[in-house]
C-alpha cells in the first residue's frame, strides 16, 4: 500500500466540466466529496450511503452536494477505459443485470439486438446512454485529492476513513461474470477515439503516481 501522502490528485480546473453527480458523505468521522462514475465502484459508494446496490443514485439526492464547502477530501475513482466499457458489456448484454434501459436504447440507436462487443463499442461512439459517458466528463472544474485507481479503493479508502469504516469497499458488490470478451482492433481504436480525455487523464494521474513513489532524497 502506498503511504497515505502518496496517493495521486488531479487538478480539473483548467476544463470547463460541469459534473453535477457529487455527493457529500461522512465516513469513518471524515467529510467526502465523491464524485459519482458508473461502472467504478459506484456500488460499494450506495452501500456506504446505505442505498442497494440495484437502487438508483437518485434515491441519495439528500446528498448532492457542490464542490465548495470544507470536505477532508474531495474524490472520485478511476479505471482503464477498455476495462470499464467490458465490464459494462459483461454486466448489461452478457448478464443482463438491470439492463432493461440500456437495452432498449441499443435497440432504437442500432436498430439491432446487442451481439459483438465490437458493436457494443460503436454504439458506445453515440453517447446514448449515461453508462458511456467518459469519466473525465462527470468531474467538476476543481482540485480532486484522491485520483483512485479501482483496484487501489479498499487501500486508500482504509488511508482515508480507517479500515472499520472501509468495509464497504473490501470486495466487489456488483461483480459482473469473467465471461471472454472479444476486444477487436476496430472496437480498441474506437475506444481510443471516444476515450481520449480519459486515456490523457490517466496519463497524467499515472506520472504523479510514479513521481510520488520515487525515492526521495
Amino acid at each position: 500500500m502506498m503511504p497515505p501522502d502518496h496517493f495521486p490528485g488531479f487538478d480539473n480546473r483548467l476544463t470547463f466540466g460541469t459534473g453535477h453527480s457529487h455527493y457529500a458523505l461522512e465516513i469513518g468521522g471524515k467529510r467526502i466529496l465523491y464524485a459519482y462514475i458508473r461502472k467504478n465502484g459506484c456500488s460499494a459508494f450506495k452501500t456506504a450511503m446505505g442505498l442497494a446496490s440495484d437502487v438508483s443514485i437518485g434515491a441519495a439526492r439528500r446528498l448532492r452536494a457542490g464542490p465548495f464547502g470544507r470536505y477532508d477530501a474531495r474524490i472520485f475513482v478511476w479505471r482503464d477505459p477498455e476495462e470499464r466499457l467490458v465490464s459494462l458489456y459483461r454486466n448489461k448484454i452478457l448478464d443482463r443485470k438491470n439492463a432493461e434501459d440500456l437495452i432498449r436504447r441499443y435497440r432504437e440507436v442500432m436498430q439491432e439486438e446487442p451481439s459483438s462487443f465490437e458493436r457494443f463499442a460503436l454504439f458506445a461512439t453515440t453517447g446514448a446512454d449515461p453508462h458511456l459517458i467518459a469519466q473525465r466528463h462527470h468531474l467538476r472544474p476543481i482540485r480532486y485529492t484522491h485520483a483512485i485507481e479501482l483496484g487501489a479503493l479498499h487501500a486508500t479508502m482504509c488511508s482515508l476513513v480507517g479500515p472499520e469504516a472501509a468495509a464497504p469497499f473490501r470486495v466487489p458488490v456488483n461483480p459482473s461474470r469473467k465471461a471472454p470478451v472479444e476486444v477487436t482492433p476496430y472496437a480498441r481504436a474506437l475506444l481510443h477515439r471516444i476515450y481520449a480525455c480519459d486515456f490523457q487523464m490517466i496519463e497524467t494521474i499515472l506520472a504523479q503516481q510514479s513521481r510520488l513513489s520515487a525515492p526521495r532524497g
